[in-house]
């Protein structure tokens, strides 16, 4: 039988491993709250570096700038003209094209998929991002064309007396025709659309002028069996004597309604619902979105910021609220959650959080200016040249 003094020397050795596992343990979730304290610092400080200056890192000529349009497309840069369209990347390199004869193209784009309608013309053409594309012949002028992230695409059509919507799959030989949703004139004249991602979904604006007061409604539409019952609509609102500017998805169930004096965000594009709404007595210079957030740049009495820009989220809270001093001619928010403003001689950057990442001069006359896909790398599309550049300070 063990003695009690060995046993207490054994349980002084279990007690001293204890306290050495228990320091060790200490130690460690120490080091890594440190370690992850540097990391936010180190991350915030990244996050709200400021830049001065630009350096190009690719240029590719180009020699007819102004009889094409040049955006966004993934990280690459979308071409369209009269004549065709291409997908290029920074270098010039094509990675896919297609070509068709139209008086004034107008494209759409979501994820891959890209649209080009002939406004005013009775043809369009849908493209995968891999080959040549799909055409659509109309039976009447195309007012507007909106596709989805699958290659739905749905076209705005003029009848004499009034206007049709009408829903396709390029990729049905058989019927291209899926869905045809005739306009009531009492209604007005639908003037803008939008179709979903997953292509489901359809949002309108239509405009009457009843008694000598204009009149916009906004509609909402279902193709799936959710909508069987109701021709397509599943919802609608009228806006008296105010003007509805654009309709846009933001997502699959969230859905933007811009106006003359403001907008409005409604959820769930099954069975549509207002979430809020925002007016301004101000002029309104810009409207902004992206899948997450959507805001006005408003005109603003105070002389040493001209502009206010506000952004929310899509349930109204307020995200960024702030004064601008500088003039620009073009704004857009990008899905990386910045805000781009140029003018042709002077670019601007502004993260959520207010921070201006980048204000500087432009060597060159810039038309577009957006997101190049890596990080601090932007495109400027210029008269006649492209530019990949990379954000710097000067030394």
């Amino acid at each position: 039988m063990d003695s009690f003094v060995g046993r207490s020397q054994d349980i002084s050795v279990i007690s001293g491993r204890r306290r050495k596992i228990t320091i060790f343990i200490l130690i460690c979730i120490a080091c890594i709250v440190t370690a992850g304290g540097i990391f936010v610092l180190l991350l915030k400080s990244f996050m709200n570096r400021q830049y001065t200056s630009y350096e190009v890192t690719e240029e590719t000529e180009i020699k007819d700038s102004s009889f094409a349009n040049y955006t966004s497309y993934g990280n690459k840069i979308l071409r369209y003209s009269r004549d065709g369209i291409s997908a290029t990347d920074a270098s010039g390199k094509t990675i896919w094209n297609g070509s068709y004869n139209m008086v004034s193209p107008a494209a759409d784009i979501c994820g891959s998929y890209v649209t080009v309608a002939d406004i005013g013309g009775k043809s369009l053409f849908v493209y995968n991002g891999e080959g040549q594309g799909w055409e659509i012949k109309t039976d009447y002028p195309i007012v507007q064309a909106s596709v989805s992230e699958h290659g739905i695409v749905a076209v705005l059509l003029e009848q004499p007396g009034s206007n049709v919507i009408n829903i396709y799959n390029p990729y049905d030989i058989s019927d291209k025709l899926l869905v045809e949703i005739p306009t009531n004139i009492d209604d007005g004249y639908p003037v803008c659309i939008d179709i979903s991602p997953e292509g489901t979904n359809l949002a309108a604006a239509y405009v009457c002028v009843t008694n000598g007061k204009i009149q916009s409604r906004a509609a909402f539409y279902d193709f799936t069996d959710v909508g069987q019952n109701t021709n397509c609509l599943v919802g609608a609102k009228n806006y008296d004597e105010i003007v509805i500017a654009d309709v846009r998805f933001l997502g699959n169930n969230n859905i933007c309604i811009f106006t003359d004096n403001g907008f409005s965000v409604w959820s769930n594009a099954k069975q549509p619902k207002e979430v809020y709404s925002q007016t301004y007595k101000t002029k309104i210079k810009s409207a902004l979105c992206n899948s997450k957030y959507v805001g006005m740049i408003i005109e603003n009495s105070n002389m040493k910021t001209p502009y206010q820009m506000k952004i929310y989220d899509m349930d109204g809270e307020t995200v960024l609220d702030m004064g601008i001093n500088a003039g620009y001619t073009t704004a857009r928010m990008y899905d990386n959650d910045e805000i781009l403003l140029n003018s042709a001689s002077q670019c601007i950057i502004f993260r959520l959080n207010g921070v201006e990442k980048l204000s500087c001069s432009i060597d060159g006359k810039v038309t577009e200016f957006f997101p190049a896909g890596s990080i601090n790398r932007y495109y400027f599309v210029m008269e006649n040249k492209i530019q990949e550049i990379k954000l710097k300070n000067k030394k």
